[in-house]
């Protein structure tokens, strides 16, 4: 079996800090769509359980999202990944945020089903 190079001090934090990066930026993501659940509920008039629905396929979405990048890092690498995931969830993020409307949020939960540094 081979062995893996032992990483240098500067190294091993920046593996550190990229990874927290992402989690934060997806975890910054589900407390973005938490925070705008009562003006999404005003602008299309739903119900309390229909914003609980929303929140709840968000959540499945990702998870099921996480299984898949998953089994992509095993075949691709955990790297390459890694930063597809994050590339995606960026480009998506700045594309939401031009368009003021929800066209690019599944592109968006794409990216972040991909990012965190989880498998």
């Amino acid at each position: 079996m081979a062995t893996t190079p032992e990483l240098s001090r500067k190294r091993r934090i920046a593996v550190l800090l990229i990874c927290s990066m992402s989690l934060f930026m997806v975890g910054l993501d589900i407390t973005a769509v938490n925070v705008a659940l009562p003006s999404i509920g005003k602008q299309m008039d739903a119900s309390l359980s229909w914003l609980q629905w929303t929140v709840s396929a968000y959540t499945v979405v990702m998870a099921s999202l996480l299984l898949f990048s998953g089994s992509m890092a095993d075949r691709l690498g955990r790297k390459r990944t890694l930063v597809m995931g994050l590339s995606v969830f960026s480009v998506a993020s700045l594309l939401c945020s031009l368009a003021r409307s929800v066209c690019f949020e599944s592109l968006r939960l794409l990216g972040a089903g991909s990012a965190p540094p989880t498998f």
